[in-house]
């Protein structure tokens, strides 16, 4: 059973979408706004990933703070046992509550206020069968964060290793939010 909750708790903070996927739902039934005027930081995950994403993610979010993104993680459930999927969904939700959390206590750390869309920024989703992490070339088992970022329209705008390029990901946010970067991904699969 130790397993099982240390599988579970691996999952934490993990989610992720494709950014072409309309009308996708993440894991609380909400459909996530890709491409609705916002810009959107696409984050693709899996359980080995989760510590590197929690070391770097919160900091660089708010570090974006001014651009207001949709923040997508996308989390490949492909290396959870069938019977387990929907108590790493369960995890996946629990994950969702405690980053909202500490992304506000980060706001307050600043001496800020969390802004009002803080929650409705926020979106993971599971993924069962790994197709989105597929299509991005990232195969079963990956050890690497992969990031996009796609523009107000959906439209890539840059992608890369996370967080090794979160510099450039985050000036193409900011600087060409429509305009295609020369920043792409390597081979992520180990």
């Amino acid at each position: 059973m130790k397993k099982v909750a240390t599988l579970a708790c691996l999952l934490a903070l993990l989610g992720a979408i494709p950014a072409h996927a309309a009308g996708l739902e993440d894991v609380f039934g909400r459909e996530v706004p890709v491409g609705k005027g916002r810009p959107t930081l696409v984050l693709y995950a899996n359980k080995g990933s989760r510590d590197e994403l929690r070391q770097h993610a919160y900091s660089f979010i708010y570090d974006l703070r001014e651009e207001r993104p949709i923040v997508l993680i996308h989390v490949d459930l492909r290396d959870v046992p069938g019977l387990f999927k929907g108590m790493a969904r369960g995890e996946i939700k629990k994950s969702h509550r405690e980053s909202i959390e500490h992304m506000r206590n980060i706001f307050r750390q600043h001496g800020e206020a969390p802004p009002p869309e803080l929650e409705s920024s926020l979106y993971m989703v599971a993924d069962a069968k790994g197709e989105p992490h597929q299509a991005m070339g990232l195969k079963k088992g990956f050890g690497q964060v992969v990031a996009r970022v796609l523009g107000p329209s959906g439209q890539e705008v840059a992608r890369g290793p996370f967080p090794e390029s979160a510099r450039k990901l985050g000036q193409s946010m900011a600087s060409a939010p429509e305009r295609l970067s020369t920043l792409r991904v390597v081979d992520m699969s180990r």
